[in-house]
């Protein structure tokens, strides 16, 4: 099975969605953050059922991990203008709420050409290091991806202590099932892959997420992007403090196109 089969919702009534939440995205403690989020985007799309109007910003807030079985996803349209639609959501199990979020979908608009934020210079992927060669602890979220860091095939102990003193990590990322490309794909992307807080402080092992925002910031339905392409995403936390964390991403097309940015306030336990 696809990604895009992993967030598949069945309507049940207006803005009203029923999803299997499985165990394919497994991490610590329950389903990984960005798969949650992507189901949100996913059931925004199918709310709007509107090509004209793109995902452009969806924030997300993680009250409690949903448990693996049935759950029920609401969707509800605050406001409707002319250029955005405001949506709120729910994700709800045995009438308990445990994700909360707000996403804003656009119509595509002009823009001066700079400033352009510019794809950082990597190792492509075929000369890049198989994640599972540098992590030793399996994880189920690990198996949907073929991910790849993005320092090349040969890690030093230099290279690697570079890492850890900025926090920023940087990989070659993919679904390991081809799968039609899209925003929830992109959403589902900014929260796959280990914090790197991790490589910098090894006294944090446990790095749960309080909200994930992403912006959309490529018109997916006009760029070439095929289901089996690699992506760059770029993660860095530059703040700790009073026992919280920040980590910004970036996702890349392989021929420089920005797909998305994110942010997410975890907890450092």
């Amino acid at each position: 099975m696809s990604f895009q089969d992993h967030i598949a919702l069945e309507a049940v009534g207006t803005g009203e969605y029923s999803v299997t939440i499985h165990d394919k995205y497994w991490i610590v403690a329950g389903p990984n953050g960005g798969y949650l989020a992507a189901l949100f985007a996913n059931a925004g799309n199918l709310h709007l059922n509107s090509p004209e109007r793109q995902l452009r910003s969806l924030t997300t807030h993680f009250l409690s991990p949903p448990q693996l079985g049935e759950a029920r996803i609401s969707v509800k349209t605050e406001r409707s203008g002319r250029l955005v639609d405001f949506l709120r959501f729910e994700l709800a199990q045995n009438d308990r709420t445990l994700l909360l979020a707000t996403g804003v979908w656009g119509a595509a608009g002009k823009s001066p050409p700079e400033p352009q934020l510019k794809m950082p210079e990597v190792p492509s992927p075929d000369k890049c290091t198989p994640i599972d060669k540098i992590i030793e602890h399996p994880i189920r979220l690990r198996e949907q991806w073929e991910t790849r860091s993005a320092m090349g095939a040969k890690l030093t102990e230099e290279t690697i202590e570079q890492q850890r003193q900025k926090a920023e990590l940087s990989w070659w990322i993919r679904p390991v099932e081809p799968t039609p490309t899209g925003t929830p794909l992109i959403v589902a992307i900014s929260d796959a892959l280990p914090p790197p807080i991790f490589a910098m402080t090894p006294q944090i092992q446990f790095v749960p997420t309080v909200d994930l925002t992403v912006h959309i910031r490529a018109e997916v339905n006009t760029i070439d992007w095929p289901a089996a392409e690699w992506v760059l995403v770029r993660f860095a936390t530059r703040h700790i403090s009073h026992g919280y964390l920040e980590e910004d991403g970036q996702i890349w097309l392989r021929d420089g196109t920005l797909l998305g940015m994110s942010r997410q306030l975890s907890v450092a336990k």
